[in-house]
């Protein structure tokens, strides 16, 4: 697993073990910022479910400003940092938060933060992914431009409200779905 292209491309990330683990695909991260182009230079992105922050780190290498990581799970927290330091992000650009997603978003809405790209890579076998797009939705504009979510393929996403989904992209059993607040919102 290496970051793809930017000022970090080549350098090796370390993932994590177990079952709980997976990485995104390099395909996938290559067509996930493809599509996104110049949306991710100086762009402030929170990287939900974070994992080794490959995602995060990929924008960052990118252009992106700053990147925001949640992750849970203590193992891959450890393999994150790792990666932020091999790549010799300092603090300003890059923030570790341990712990659960859906809270920190939860809070991150009440406190009226910003982000310009929101990712999210949760458990392929959960809800979580339509729960978040439900709870931006809920949230409204203010708290991001776009979202991107990957996902297994049997996930519903709200439809019909102002955060419209502008395009799908199928890997195997990876689906990449992409966001964005409609116009009128």
């Amino acid at each position: 697993m290496r970051v793809i292209a930017g000022k970090y491309g080549g350098t090796a990330l370390r993932g994590g073990k177990g079952p709980q683990f997976r990485p995104t695909a390099q395909v996938v991260k290559g067509s996930l910022f493809d599509t996104l182009g110049d949306e991710v230079k100086g762009a402030v992105v929170l990287d939900l479910f974070a994992g080794s922050g490959a995602l995060g780190i990929e924008a960052l290498s990118r252009g992106a400003a700053r990147a925001v990581f949640v992750e849970q799970d203590s193992t891959a927290a450890r393999a994150l940092r790792t990666n932020i330091e091999r790549c010799r992000i300092d603090d300003a650009h890059a923030v570790v938060h341990r712990g659960d997603a859906m809270r920190f978003l939860e809070r991150a809405i009440k406190a009226g933060s910003r982000y310009d790209i929101i990712f999210a890579d949760p458990p392929y076998a959960s809800s979580l992914g339509a729960k978040l797009a439900a709870a931006l939705e809920a949230a409204g504009p203010g708290i991001c431009r776009l979202f991107v979510a990957e996902t297994g393929a049997d996930i519903a996403f709200p439809e019909g409200g102002a955060l419209e989904k502008f395009r799908t992209r199928k890997f195997g059993q990876t689906i990449v779905t992409y966001f964005r607040y409609s116009e009128d919102a």
